[in-house]
């Protein structure tokens, strides 16, 4: 399995098209990018990269990788929004008061409230 920093370091490199920026804008150090990427090439064995001397650049295979990594990224995080989404539109917000002014209020604005809100019908007790 693929560790999402080392996809994230991939999408942002490619991006980016420098170690230096890529770990600038990650806010990690070009030595942890660099093991990164070879930790990645490692996992997937294969070569990413075409070496130069003070240059790297993704080659063909990289380029798909990057690519997919970025697709990959992308579906995990609608994912996560999905799930909280979800999770949210299962909750229930209860309102309580001790006052009749707050609850006449909500119960004029109601139709502007989440769904999930549930409005009292009586005060609670002032203690």
């Amino acid at each position: 399995m693929l560790d999402n920093h080392l996809l994230e370091e991939l999408a942002t490199f490619a991006q980016t098209k420098t170690l230096a920026e890529t770990a600038t804008k990650l806010n990690i150090t070009q030595p942890t990018v660099t093991r990164g990427m070879q930790k990645l090439e490692e996992q997937l064995g294969v070569k990413l990269f075409e070496r130069h001397p003070n240059r790297l650049t993704l080659n063909a295979t990289g380029k798909l990788a990057a690519a997919e990594a970025t697709r990959l990224l992308a579906a995990q995080r609608e994912a996560v929004t999905r799930i909280r989404s979800f999770d949210s539109s299962h909750q229930t917000f209860p309102i309580a008061t001790t006052l009749p002014g707050p609850l006449l209020y909500l119960q004029h604005i109601q139709g502007h409230l989440p769904t999930t809100t549930h409005l009292p019908t009586t005060l609670l007790a002032p203690e």
